[in-house]
C-alpha cells in the first residue's frame, strides 16, 4: 500500500474514529494517553471520518471481534492529525501521528465487529 502525505482542498471534518483494541485501550485509561503497539510499528494511527467508517469496517476490522470505537476531536489531536492519501482505497485517510491523548477522546464505544 503506498501512502503519502498530501494536503485537501476540503475542510477537514471536526471529528474522527479509531478502532482500538479493547486491551490497548485499557492499558490507555492506566497510562494517559493511547499509544498502542501499532503506533510504534507503523510511526501512526489509522482513522477515518465518518464517511469511510462502513469501508474501513468491511476492509479492515470484519472477524477481529470486540473492538471499542474511539471518537476523536480533530482538533485536539492538532499537528499530529494528517491526511494521507491512499493509492489502495483512492481516498485521503486521517492517520495520527503520535500518541492520542484521553482529552481527545469524545467517546468510547463498545464494537462488534461483523464475522
Amino acid at each position: 500500500m503506498s501512502i503519502h502525505t498530501t494536503q485537501t482542498d476540503a475542510t477537514p471534518p471536526d471529528t474522527v474514529y479509531h478502532y482500538a483494541d479493547p486491551a490497548d485501550w485499557a492499558r490507555a485509561q492506566a497510562a494517559g494517553v493511547y499509544a498502542p503497539d501499532a503506533l510504534h510499528r507503523e510511526g501512526f494511527l489509522h482513522c477515518a471520518t465518518r464517511a469511510q467508517l462502513a469501508g474501513v469496517v468491511e476492509r479492515h476490522q470484519r472477524g477481529r471481534g470486540a473492538r471499542v470505537l474511539l471518537t476523536l476531536d480533530a482538533a485536539a489531536l492538532g499537528d499530529a492529525l494528517r491526511y494521507d492519501w491512499s493509492e489502495r482505497s483512492g481516498d485521503h485517510f486521517p492517520h495520527v501521528h503520535g500518541p492520542i491523548p484521553l482529552s481527545a477522546v469524545r467517546s468510547a464505544e463498545p464494537f462488534l465487529a461483523p464475522p
